[in-house]
């Protein structure tokens, strides 16, 4: 069964994150990575850059600027993985470090929309 895990975040957290404060934690990140590079669980993977940077395009064409204006958190990243139950794709959600921070798990659909 293939899941998306969001990663959530915020600019307060981010700075955590990528600031000396947050070497353990990407110590963390990064041995959960291997292990799951290491079992063939993960798929794919990816930080997304600064909100600031994003635009978005609604169905009438208008193009706005950032995520959502009114939004504490955003969307940072995400990993795909590909496992036996969502038990296991909630047990590696909730093993991620988290700096007050949330984490998404949500089942892919399959080639004809049915969830994998």
């Amino acid at each position: 069964m293939k899941f998306m895990l969001m990663i959530y975040d915020n600019p307060d957290t981010r700075a955590v994150f990528f600031g000396e404060e947050g070497k353990p934690l990407m110590a963390e990140m990064e041995a959960i990575m291997a292990e799951l590079k290491e079992s063939g669980e993960l798929v794919d993977t990816a930080a997304l850059g600064d909100p600031a940077a994003t635009k978005v395009v609604r169905g009438s064409g208008v193009v706005t600027d950032g995520p959502l204006a009114e939004a504490k958190e955003h969307f940072g990243g995400y990993l795909i993985v590909d496992v036996e139950s969502e038990a296991r794709a909630v047990e590696i959600a909730a093993r991620w470090p988290k700096v007050d921070t949330a984490m998404e798990v949500r089942p892919l659909l399959g080639d004809g929309g049915e969830e994998m």
